[in-house]
């Protein structure tokens, strides 16, 4: 049991740090770690390259988290087949450490993007309803105030909220899930500390609605 929680969290976390930001990038000739906010995320990424790398950088990066929780588990010995229940320790440490390597990617020498696709990965398959609600959220405040940013924030924190009134016994049972959604809410808002900054000096880039001519 012990060895299959360190190879579990070992593979997640090397899964999880996989930048394909970054990779895509460098694929165009750019090193995005110099460009744009410097970020190897979805929303750098396209804003330098275009909304399609953009939402391609996304789906990757939100697979990782996905694909820590719904098969790393098993590839270890998991005595459940593909496990969805959120009280499994395992899957929710797996979840986190993919997370952790998205944020904190050994291969980029520790600096990475802020988590917000991979956590959304993780959390589409442990609650699939709360995300859903999450995602509604989310689409709100970016349409309302046009800050990428600012939305993953109020998603992060809306996504604990939620989890303790939708999900049974948050603080029982899934008391490892609402654990994760605390510790995902905080670290996604430290990452967020520079946009914060922006929001306040009136700097931050707000997203455009309107496709580009051209």
């Amino acid at each position: 049991m012990i060895v299959s929680y360190i190879v579990g969290i070992i593979m997640s976390y090397l899964i999880g740090g996989i930048p394909f930001g970054y990779l895509i990038a460098v694929a165009k000739g750019i090193d995005i770690r110099k460009q744009g906010s410097g970020n190897i995320g979805a929303t750098n990424v396209g804003r330098v390259l275009g909304r399609k790398y953009g939402l391609i950088i996304f789906v990757l990066d939100m697979l990782k988290g996905f694909v820590t929780v719904f098969l790393v588990p098993v590839l270890v010995g998991s005595e459940i087949m593909f496990p969805t229940t959120s009280d499994n320790l395992l899957v929710i440490l797996c979840g986190f450490c993919a997370i952790l390597g998205h944020a904190f990617p050994m291969y980029l020498r520790f600096k990475g993007g802020k988590a917000v696709a991979t956590s959304f990965g993780v959390f589409i398959w442990l609650v699939p309803i709360s995300i859903a609600i999450v995602f509604g959220v989310w689409l709100l405040t970016v349409i309302v105030s046009r800050y990428v940013s600012l939305g993953s924030m109020i998603g992060t924190l809306a996504l604990v909220g939620v989890i303790v009134v939708v999900v049974d016994s948050p603080f029982g049972d899934n008391m490892y899930l609402t654990a994760l959604s605390v510790a995902v809410a905080i670290l996604i808002i430290v990452r967020h500390t520079s946009n914060i900054k922006r929001i306040i000096a009136g700097t931050e880039k707000k997203i455009s609605f309107r496709a580009k001519r051209g």
